[in-house]
């Protein structure tokens, strides 16, 4: 097996070891120790991705914008949030003129109002590409149906494409030889999460909270450390922030 990888089996027996758990299995069943290790692994990389690292997402196919409003007379149209996707990090989009891509601004979603005014929609018209972004509904299931979310796109394209990245669904790995791939303290950062969670039904009879936490923070600080380091020492292009995405002097018209 590559190095850095490891088994689930391997991942179980780590935490049996350091719990001391010997015969006790009515408390702690393999079920349910490996439920916690999943539980431990979606922390972690939403952990990561919050630091910007972009290690644990996926992004869409290239797929066409949509060039209608919602609701006539509104100044936004949307795109499906996938059904796999838990969180949204970006949207990038090529305008009709074809050339680079570039990223969406996200915005909060009362910020869509400020893209009403008929002053404002004028000079968003003569772009040749949205702007910004935000998140209007999660995919939701009722029964066995499943839909899919919402993204507002403001101002409504004119044509294009868009690429969507977001972080994954997790995908529970119960099997003994389903493997992690971990990097620094991510394997350590999950044990120690399992066994502070696991001291629940003893009731932290052993006292070890205090010792777990400290290692399991120091852990935790480790990753994002090195997340944010990898993250803000490697820039690929200078920004241009002066106007957030909105060049008055026809920038957009470059692109």
């Amino acid at each position: 097996m590559t190095a850095q990888f490891r088994r689930l089996q391997d991942l179980e027996d780590d935490v049996r070891y350091r719990f001391s758990i010997g015969g006790v299995k009515t408390r702690h069943p393999s079920p349910r120790i490996r439920n916690l290790i999943n539980v431990a692994w979606q922390q972690l990389r939403t952990i990561v991705s919050l630091c910007a690292d972009g290690t644990f997402l996926e992004a869409t196919a290239a797929l066409a914008l949509p060039t209608t409003p919602v609701i006539t007379g509104e100044a936004y149209s949307e795109i499906p949030w996938p059904l796999n996707a838990s969180r949204i990090f970006g949207v990038r989009v090529q305008s009709t003129t074809g050339g680079r891509w570039y990223p969406l601004r996200r915005i909060p979603w009362v910020a869509h109002h400020d893209y009403q005014f008929e002053r404002v929609l004028e000079s968003y018209r003569r772009q040749p590409g949205p702007i910004a972004y935000c998140a209007r509904a999660i995919p939701k299931g009722v029964e066995t149906t499943e839909t899919v979310g919402q993204i507002m796109l403001m101002p409504v394209p004119r044509g294009g494409l868009y690429r969507l990245w977001y972080l994954e669904n997790w995908t529970p790995q119960l099997e003994d030889d389903d493997i992690f791939n971990g990097h620094s303290e991510w394997f350590e950062f999950v044990i120690y999460s399992v066994l502070i969670k696991m001291l629940s039904p003893d009731a932290d009879s052993k006292k070890n909270f205090g010792l777990w936490s400290v290692e399991r923070d120091k852990a935790l600080e480790l990753i994002e450390s090195e997340a944010k380091a990898m993250e803000d020492g490697m820039p690929v292009e200078p920004t241009d922030g002066r106007y957030d995405g909105m060049d008055p002097e026809g920038a957009w018209d470059a692109l």
